[in-house]
């Protein structure tokens, strides 16, 4: 096959960067641990999914979470199927899996099996010429995208794709993205091609971050069907259940930290992604963490950070032709510095009904929501009281219906709310 001289660039950088990952040491195999989430169209996690890759299987938590260990570099396939009232649903996306210590992250979308189409395509050049390793994403809202790569014909197909409008981007370094808007009806088989031109150097600003919070929660805090604490704090307060490509620690088995992340979308067709970069301390110097190789993305979530530990960060912006021209690369935005809760843990409710819950969290105030069904991403509250300041509270709302079951979370907060930790989902029958 006929490669032309920006295609044999494209090759070398792709090439290059896959060598350079885990240079040094051990000349072994590498491999890593990709972690994530299967959620549905409407974002909502998916317990007792099977997901798979490279032949290594696994089952979501009641939560929808999953880890797949010891897979190798490079770009991996991620399948996932779950069964859900009798219909089954299916998904699969690729990440660009690093290797050795480094975590990586992906959420795989699905949809019921008999409505999932098929995209597929071709990449070129300005000249016409096909592009091997080139990233085609298909965005299906709220920040989460799945992904696929041209093969060595310069083709990809991108296979069980939820129905609807998305937006696609074909993009790869050394080159300018072509994006274009797109519905897939159900069961469709489409055919989309891209053409990248040549790359610039556009005068690029940093992100503008709309909003940055740390949550603490349990690592299962579900005690129903589906769902759990931490979507229903996102959904209601903010940050995204999408994960980024990569994140660079191992998750604690004890809790799950994390600090969310959101910015204005920014749009150039030389946009490649951007850079992360992270420090202790409200001062100490920051270094980069990770590349993001989203170019549609607007949000960050760095997870399996510590507890009582102050963070900052800083985030940049980066053109197709980065790392190797100079200007190829934004200033960094504002340091934003975010401090991290401890675990909040609640007690049994007592008549009242009277919620407790124990101290030592570093929340300074309390919320108590109540539901009267369980809460997951997008659950309406049926009260709330804000602003306690104790580690107790009897029930002053609006009559509660005897011998039903309810469901209530504790959220605690400190400086200013952008320190955020969560209960787990308690129950209790007045």
């Amino acid at each position: 096959m006929k490669f032309g001289l920006n295609a044999l660039l494209f090759l070398v950088v792709g090439s290059l960067g896959v060598g350079l990952v885990g240079c040094g040491g051990d000349q072994g195999p590498k491999t890593s641990t990709v972690t994530g989430s299967v959620l549905d169209k409407a974002f909502n996690p998916l317990r007792d999914a099977t997901v798979e890759s490279n032949r290594v299987r696994t089952q979501t938590t009641s939560t929808g979470a999953f880890a797949l260990e010891n897979l190798p570099a490079g770009d991996v396939e991620v399948v996932a199927e779950a069964f859900v009232n009798g219909t089954k649903y299916v998904g699969r996306t690729t990440i660009f899996n690093l290797t050795d210590t480094q975590q990586n992250n992906v959420n795989v979308i699905v949809a019921p099996e008999n409505e999932v189409g098929v995209l597929r395509g071709t990449v070129r050049d300005r000249q016409g010429f096909l592009l091997q390793g080139a990233s085609v994403f298909a965005y299906v809202g709220s920040g989460s995208s799945i992904r696929a790569v041209t093969n060595d014909s310069g083709e990809y197909v991108m296979r069980d794709v939820p129905p609807g409008a998305m937006t696609l981007s074909a993009t790869g370094r050394g080159f300018r993205s072509d994006q274009t808007g797109f519905t897939l009806g159900v069961r469709q088989d489409r055919t989309v091609n891209f053409v990248l031109g040549d790359p610039g150097l556009p005068s690029m600003n940093p992100p503008a971050v709309t909003y940055a919070y740390t949550y603490t929660s349990h690592p299962d805090a579900t005690r129903g069907e589906n769902g759990n604490a931490l979507a229903w704090a996102k959904s209601k307060f903010g940050g995204s259940e999408a994960l980024p490509q990569a994140t660079t620690r191992a998750l604690r088995s004890d809790m799950i930290v994390e600090a969310n992340f959101g910015w204005n979308v920014i749009r150039f067709p030389d946009l490649l992604g951007f850079n992360v970069y992270r420090g202790f301390g409200a001062s100490g110097s920051v270094s980069a963490i990770d590349l993001s190789f989203d170019p549609l993305a607007d949000y960050y979530v760095d997870i399996g950070l510590e507890p009582f530990t102050t963070y900052s960060y800083a985030f940049s912006t980066v053109a197709t032709l980065y790392p190797d021209f100079n200007n190829s690369e934004s200033n960094l935005s504002n340091r934003i510095v975010l401090d991290t809760l401890g675990l909040l843990n609640i007690n049994a409710v007592s008549s009242g009904p009277r919620f407790s819950w124990q101290g030592g969290s570093g929340a300074t105030e309390y919320e108590v929501y109540v539901f009267d069904r369980f809460p997951t991403g997008g659950t309406s509250e049926i009260f709330v009281r804000a602003g306690l300041t104790g580690l107790a509270y009897v029930y002053d709302g609006p009559p509660l219906q005897n011998g039903r079951t309810y469901y209530y979370i504790v959220l605690g907060i400190a400086n200013g709310a952008e320190s955020r930790t969560i209960s787990q989902i308690g129950t209790f029958v007045p």
